[in-house]
């Protein structure tokens, strides 16, 4: 093969020929801008990249976290923001976040870049936190353009789920179980379904604005402009609720609400009491969720609109009444196709619950109680079941869950008399000579005294160096410990109270604690702990430290103590069934009427045993049974004849209150011999004990067993009881 060889041709071209190869025109521009034959010719520049979209994407984010939506919309390209107003841009992220029942959420950008010349993306991870479908989980994306230099986002409703567009609609198909009802026993309702209307607009379907602001500002009592500021910038399918009316009003004004166009009703849970008055404090009411209870129960389901329970069993068994709410989140093309599901959570039953109260019961103690400040407990002495719980002053739960009379749900907050006060569980007294049961017990189990300890009361007792006096101004004379608490004698408790101070400066507190005071008894409403003071507690609040002469006041029930009537009851409950503590419990059994295997029983629950020997108990039995005998008990002219042996304690407690009248109080468990059930009355600064509380129970005791006809009896066979 022969091999072709290819010469390079070289050519050497000179200044004045080259020149002579530019156009003159371009020879002219070339001397302009050089100006001199010898100045340089200027540096070029290349054009700057585009900056990155990270920080728009990240700047955006940021700002819809902090609910800045005007740092949001100014980051939006131009054609976005020509095409949507920023009070449009904003209506469209609540819209979803209230279709949606999102309470919270948050993002994480994952990435950004460009993606053309002119275009970028961001993608992002954003999970909300709804409150009937639990936590949902987007990666939405960012488009963005370049305008002047810096990056833009063309926004969609698709940046905030990527399945909404223009056209796509987000829809929730709420599933709310109704709520609970209460019952007492024998089934009696004391708590039940009520039904609210809701009056509402929807603003596309308006037609003569006129006269549906004129017709429904007549209606609700707001002014017009308020009801239409209500649907304004509203998305025209919305509806949009603008005031309450009852299910009555609704019904008389039905025809012409109908005929207007854009009107729209639709019927809500309310609450109804049948009881009234009675048993208000126990049964309690609901009312709207407040701003911190939609907070610590948003992951159950609530949401601004809903009702919760305020006082009593409706705010204690408020997981067992409401169930849990679900839902169906789900995305809808224009025409009403479901485009997709984007979550399906099915709704927890709600039950019904039970409670221990006895109506009957509760109605005589009730009545008996009148319209004297105080309470009235009765508790069975085997379970802790509360049969009976009244306190006065009262309040009608029907008001307090009234949502078209929110002005009379405050006027009865704010009474001075505090009616909402459930004064047998919340209020807290000195009781006298009730504690006394403490104070002998102590004594008895130290084995510091006998039940034959002697003691000589004179009607003065002056160990301290200043004159402390017995209620027997006269004087007991010569009394052992036994009758002493028979008795109620002030100067045996002085001196055993001195003794306990000497033998241990908190050994008075330590049985005072071991028969459950100073700490909530555990029911399942609101109560108050009260107080059992000691050194500490003295040291913290008046700044001294404990002294003898405070044991001895407190042995005798007066002092800093402070007690509420469901401590003592159980006090009593506790000494009539051999020293074992019951948790006081109202609730009986939750219902679940679709499924009985959900039917929970609540069973009796002890929290703890008064742990003291059997003679003692036996001794402190007997005492107490002599109260209500002659000739010593200070009781025994109230139960006089009574046919039915009661064992029970008088207590009159020094108080300030209306003219100085002490705290009246009775505490009592029968009958004595096979105790049943314990009963405390306390009226607040009503007088002697003996002779205002104790009638009280004597007569709630007889209508229980059915020994008084004039009173009424249970509804169940007297031999059952007896």
């Amino acid at each position: 093969m022969r091999r072709r060889f290819y010469r390079r041709n070289t050519m050497t071209i000179t200044r004045r020929q080259l020149l002579k190869l530019i156009p003159a025109s371009t020879l002219v521009a070339l001397s302009a801008a050089c100006g001199r034959r010898n100045k340089p010719l200027p540096t070029l520049t290349p054009t700057p990249p585009a900056p990155s979209p990270e920080p728009v994407a990240r700047a955006f984010l940021e700002a819809w976290e902090a609910d800045d939506f005007d740092t949001m919309y100014a980051l939006l390209f131009h054609e976005t923001r020509t095409a949507l107003s920023r009070d449009q841009f904003e209506a469209v992220y609540r819209a979803v976040f209230r279709e949606a029942r999102i309470y919270a959420f948050e993002t994480e950008l994952v990435a950004a870049g460009r993606l053309s010349v002119d275009q970028a993306g961001a993608d992002f991870d954003v999970t909300y936190r709804t409150r009937l479908t639990g936590a949902l989980t987007f990666r939405p994306r960012l488009w963005m353009r370049l305008e002047e230099g810096d990056w833009r986002i063309t926004w969609t409703p698709a940046a905030i789920m990527p399945e909404l567009d223009e056209e796509n609609v987000l829809k929730l198909f709420p599933r709310v179980p109704p709520r609970g009802v209460i019952y007492a026993q024998q089934r009696t309702i004391l708590a039940t379904h009520g039904v609210i209307v809701t009056v509402g607009v929807v603003p596309g379907q308006i037609q003569d604005e006129a006269a549906l602001l004129a017709t429904l500002s007549n209606l609700l009592g707001i002014p017009p402009q308020e009801i239409a500021a209500k649907y304004a910038e509203q998305p025209p399918d919305w509806f949009v609720p603008v005031g309450l009316i009852s299910a009555e009003t609704a019904q008389a004004n039905y025809d012409t609400l109908a005929r207007i166009p854009g009107v729209e009703l639709r019927e809500r849970a309310a609450r109804a009491y049948p009881q009234g008055e009675r048993a208000a404090h126990v049964v309690g009411y609901v009312g709207p969720i407040s701003a911190e209870e939609l907070v610590s129960l948003a992951e159950q389901g609530y949401d601004e609109n809903d009702l919760v329970g305020k006082l009593g069993v409706e705010q204690a068994a408020e997981p067992i009444l409401a169930g849990r709410k679900g839902g169906r989140l789900v995305v809808l093309s224009p025409e009403g196709q479901e485009v997709k599901t984007l979550a399906d959570v099915p709704a927890r039953q709600s039950r019904n619950l039970h409670t221990t109260l006895d109506m009957a019961l509760q109605q005589v103690a009730e009545d008996l109680l009148g319209e004297r400040k105080g309470a009235v407990v009765v508790l069975e002495v085997s379970t802790g079941r509360v049969l009976a719980l009244a306190s006065y002053p009262r309040f009608d739960p029907n008001a307090m869950a009234n949502l078209l009379n929110p002005q009379q749900r405050l006027a009865i907050a704010q009474q001075p008399d505090h009616p909402l006060v459930n004064r047998a569980t919340q209020g807290v007294y000195p009781c006298g000579s009730v504690f006394k049961i403490v104070t002998m017990t102590a004594a008895l189990e130290t084995g510091l005294f006998t039940p034959q300890s002697t003691f000589f009361c004179s009607g003065v007792w002056t160990r301290l160096g200043i004159p402390m006096t017995c209620w027997k101004r006269s004087g007991h004379g010569n009394i052992d410990l036994f009758n002493g608490l028979v008795e109620s004698c002030d100067v045996v408790f002085y001196e055993v109270g001195l003794a306990l101070y000497n033998r241990d400066p908190n050994l008075l507190q330590t049985f005072a604690r071991r028969l459950g005071f100073g700490a909530p008894t555990g029911i399942e409403v609101a109560e108050a702990a009260g107080l059992v003071p000691d050194d500490a507690w003295k040291r913290a609040q008046v700044g001294v430290g404990w002294t003898p002469g405070d044991t001895v006041n407190m042995a005798i029930g007066q002092g800093f103590l402070l007690v509420t009537p469901l401590q003592v009851a159980r006090m009593m409950a506790t000494v009539a069934n051999g020293g074992t503590l019951f948790r006081p419990t109202l609730f009986d059994m939750a219902e679940d009427v679709a499924n009985s295997a959900n039917t929970e029983r609540f069973q009796p629950e002890t929290t703890g045993t008064l742990g003291v020997r059997e003679d003692v108990l036996q001794t402190l039995q007997g005492a107490l049974s002599r109260v209500t005998q002659p000739p010593r008990g200070t009781a025994s002219f109230v139960f006089r004849n009574f046919p039915l042996p009661v064992a029970g304690k008088t207590g009159t407690a020094e108080a300030p209150g209306p003219g100085g009248e002490p705290h009246a109080w009775f505490a009592a468990y029968a009958p004595a011999d096979r105790p049943q059930i314990a009963v405390v009355a306390m009226m607040e600064n009503a007088g002697e004990g003996s002779s205002v509380a104790a009638p009280v129970v004597r007569d709630l005791l007889a209508a229980y067993f059915g020994l008084n006809r004039d009173l009424e009896a249970r509804s169940v066979p007297t031999p059952a009881r007896v």
